[in-house]
């Protein structure tokens, strides 16, 4: 009497457990004598369609993102060309305001934050987390102003948009116009007048006379006419604009997830330098830019304030330290580079 092997409904392979359990279905198949020639061929091919390789499924991360700035430049380029899936993470990239995303790293909702001032100043507090990734070590401020407005000095008697008390816009704002001789809320009054884009209508509507914008804002307010004072990166040269900021605890327990995801930003960093129209257009339609003379101009600044590899030396890392130290009051307070940053990733990373 001949036996009738069944074979139930197939379907593709998505794990090893499939994939093995298919061979042992194989050999047994093959050891039977009478159905050989029947089977085997057929076994084979299926195997061979359907069964994928033994590998894991991309490890699912969460990082969250204060906004769209050209501070998370090399985090979307490496999201868009896979280098994260590569190192076997998939990137959940989530917008949560720059203070409110370090309670969610602390708190565990989220695995890393973009949020480089944010994560200093926790550090500096004496908080659990490290930056570990730079995106900028530069600010990526510029100061423009009305079209009356030719020069810092103009703007004496004058209202500056900023959008929090203490923030880094106060404090950059500050230190700009002392460096002209102005006293600040003096000489130039400061107004919270909000974000990025509040502050672009402040100035559109003649609210306030001057504010600092990060790009490709000032690029587009210059073309309508508005006036470019200043850069902020030529007064503090010694300021993160985007990183990596990740809990103690995340590196001790999980120290691959993190070398992994710094390796993909990494990887974003030098496709940039090296990849100039591909990044551009990774650049362009994350900014929603359609003038390619204005995606030019704006990938031009990119690529001019961009670190080295992401890491940062000795000097960098006290002067980042000493300015968040003033914005929190706590100046004159010794404090190791090594409390805020770790930077060894990055070097793990470059190799």
């Amino acid at each position: 009497m001949t036996r009738v092997l069944s074979l139930r409904a197939w379907r593709p392979f998505d794990s090893a457990q499939d994939t093995l359990g298919a061979i042992n279905f194989l050999k047994l198949v093959l050891f039977n004598n009478s159905m050989v020639r029947i089977y085997s061929t057929t076994l084979v091919c299926l195997l061979l369609v359907f069964a994928g390789p033994l590998s894991a499924q991309p490890k699912k991360v969460r990082f969250s993102v204060s906004a769209v700035s050209i501070a998370e430049v090399p985090f979307k380029i490496a999201q868009v060309k896979g280098f994260y899936r590569d190192e076997g993470l998939d990137a959940e990239f989530i917008f949560i305001r720059g203070a409110v995303g370090m309670q969610a790293l602390l708190g565990g909702s989220v695995d890393f934050t973009s949020a480089s001032g944010s994560t200093i100043a926790a550090a500096v507090r004496g908080l659990p987390v490290k930056l570990v990734f730079i995106a900028s070590a530069k600010p990526q401020f510029d100061l423009i102003a009305q079209r009356e407005i030719r020069s810092v000095q103009d703007l004496k008697g004058k209202t500056v948009g900023i959008s929090s008390r203490g923030g880094a816009i106060d404090l950059l704002t500050q230190l700009i116009v002392q460096k002209h001789g102005l006293a600040p809320n003096k000489d130039v009054i400061s107004l919270v007048v909000g974000g990025q884009e509040d502050t672009v209508l402040a100035l559109r509507t003649g609210r306030i006379a001057a504010a600092l914008l990060t790009p490709p804002r000032p690029l587009i307010l210059q073309r309508e006419g508005f006036n470019r004072l200043a850069y902020s990166g030529d007064y503090l040269p010694t300021y993160a604009s985007g990183g990596i900021g990740v809990t103690d605890e995340k590196i001790k327990t999980s120290p691959n997830d993190v070398l992994a995801f710094v390796k993909g930003s990494v990887r974003g960093l030098q496709f940039a330098r090296q990849n100039r129209a591909d990044a551009m257009k990774i650049l362009s339609d994350y900014f929603s830019i359609k003038d390619p003379s204005l995606s030019e101009a704006f990938f031009d600044l990119y690529l001019s304030r961009l670190p080295v590899n992401g890491s940062a030396d000795d000097a960098w890392m006290k002067g980042a330290i000493e300015f968040t130290q003033k914005s929190l009051g706590e100046i004159g307070k010794e404090l190791p580079p090594s409390k805020v940053f770790d930077f060894s990733f990055v070097q793990k990373a470059s190799r």
